[in-house]
């Protein structure tokens, strides 16, 4: 699973990252979230005509058929040995995708003594590429679209079972135009989701980041 994630990219970073064509004004950047939680507002990456555009979406994915956008709190993550088929998400899947970009995300590994948050991190601090999914629900009445998003994942990998069986698909930049290319094809997809990610490192932090109302950098430093 996939609960809170920080995306602290400074915009120039991001654009060199994902080759993206982006202006110091651009409204559609969300300022650097050392918290990001479900329902909150995120930059996802999309490609249209052959370009990479930044957006910006809700995390939780509403389908187009919903008769209640209230369903995004229940849809954030989507297990990618299911995506093709599960209704909420096999249209988006097949048609919509993105790209969720992070710095690092946290997770909760638990012992005898409780809970302990750990942000996981790649170990040369490059962009986290989150395989994600992107849908637009007709807001009632209105002309205007609501955008909201999941993020795939999968299985945990190797050292990273022991603190989750779940882990985000976190894509190296050679799966990035299989995965946002619209004509993919679902063994494609697949196997991009499915390749090797970066190389991960984590320590633990402090306990404030539990709390969503809470945004620091200080939230991704080692706890003392």
């Amino acid at each position: 699973m996939c609960g809170r994630y920080a995306d602290f990219l400074a915009d120039q970073d991001l654009a060199d990252a994902f080759s993206l064509a982006i202006t110091t004004n651009d409204e559609r950047l969300s300022p650097p979230s050392y918290n990001v939680a479900p329902m909150q507002r995120v930059r996802i990456i999309r490609a249209a005509e052959g370009a990479r555009t930044l957006d910006v979406a809700k995390w939780g994915l509403v389908p187009s058929w919903a008769k209640d956008p209230a369903i995004g709190s229940r849809l954030i993550n989507a297990r990618v040995e299911t995506v093709a088929e599960k209704p909420s998400f096999r249209t988006a899947f097949a048609r919509r995708r993105c790209i969720v970009p992070a710095s690092g995300y946290f997770e909760w590994k638990t012992d005898e003594s409780g809970k302990h948050p750990l942000y996981i991190h790649p170990a040369d601090d490059s962009p986290l590429a989150f395989a994600g999914l992107v849908e637009a629900w007709r807001l009632t009445g209105d002309d205007e679209w609501l955008i909201t998003c999941a993020i795939v994942t999968t299985a945990a990998r190797d050292e990273m079972r022991e603190i989750h069986d779940r882990q985000p698909v976190m894509m190296r930049d050679d799966a990035w135009r299989t995965w946002l290319d619209p004509a993919s094809a679902k063994d494609e997809l697949l196997d991009a989701a499915l390749a090797d990610g970066p190389q991960l490192v984590w320590h633990e932090v402090g306990r404030e980041v539990g709390n969503v109302r809470n945004n620091s950098p200080e939230l991704v430093e080692p706890a003392p």
